[in-house]
């Protein structure tokens, strides 16, 4: 049986405005190393993994050079936007397939990663989500004026998986378009009017935006140091 090709892009040219740190996002030590660190090693141990992209900013080049895989994964320069990142990391890709994922979600398993692959080779698209647990309600003007039903909505994670032809095309349609989203799957149903396949994703693999991010996920891996 001939292996298919399968690409993992991670994301990491944002600034991080929001943590309030020194340093890019991506580089803010977490339990003594930098956060991408995390999802390099992981995607590096996934045997169906045929090559490891970075997308990175321009002007993180240095300390990209300083992280210990940096000499084992290809790197391209990011965009303005998210989008224009991913596209780039997509355009360089030459597997059949890509997994996209964010560079701040330092916990995510090797576990989800092998379910986002098996899927997306089935059905061509994967995205892992989680349900929402709390009650979810629509505010108008600082007063609660409705209820939304939580069991039709998730939160949707990374990495996501799809074709690489069928990402790229959605997403050059878009940033043509000046038509920017949040995620890939988005920009997939949008573009492409493909509903994208749902895998179940993990509690604990939380995006590390603020403050209190991080200090959740030192102790999601304190925890798993410990198990």
């Amino acid at each position: 049986m001939v292996a298919v090709a399968i690409s993992a892009i991670i994301v990491a040219a944002g600034r991080g405005q929001r943590l309030g740190a020194s340093l890019p996002k991506a580089y803010v030590p977490l339990q003594g190393k930098p956060i991408i660190e995390y999802s390099l090693e992981l995607f590096a141990r996934c045997e169906q993994i045929s090559e490891v992209i970075v997308v990175i900013h321009p002007d993180d080049e240095a300390l990209f050079r300083k992280l210990s895989f940096s000499g084992g994964v290809q790197r391209v320069y990011g965009g303005r936007d998210r989008q224009d990142s991913v596209l780039a990391g997509v355009r360089t890709a030459s597997g059949q397939y890509v997994l996209v994922h964010d560079a701040a979600r330092p916990c995510l398993s090797l576990s989800l990663i092998e379910r986002v692959i098996e899927t997306v080779k089935e059905h061509g698209t994967a995205v892992p989500v989680v349900p929402i647990m709390e009650s979810v309600k629509r505010v108008s003007e600082g007063f609660i004026c409705g209820d939304l039903d939580r069991s039709e909505l998730f939160c949707a994670q990374t990495p996501q998986g799809f074709q690489r032809r069928l990402l790229l095309d959605a997403l050059e349609r878009a940033c043509a378009q000046g038509r920017y989203f949040t995620d890939e799957a988005s920009v997939i149903s949008t573009m492409s009017g493909v509903q994208p396949k749902i895998v179940p994703g993990e509690a604990q693999n939380i995006k590390i935006t603020t403050e209190t991010d991080l200090q959740i996920a030192e102790c999601l891996l304190t925890a798993r140091a410990a198990s």
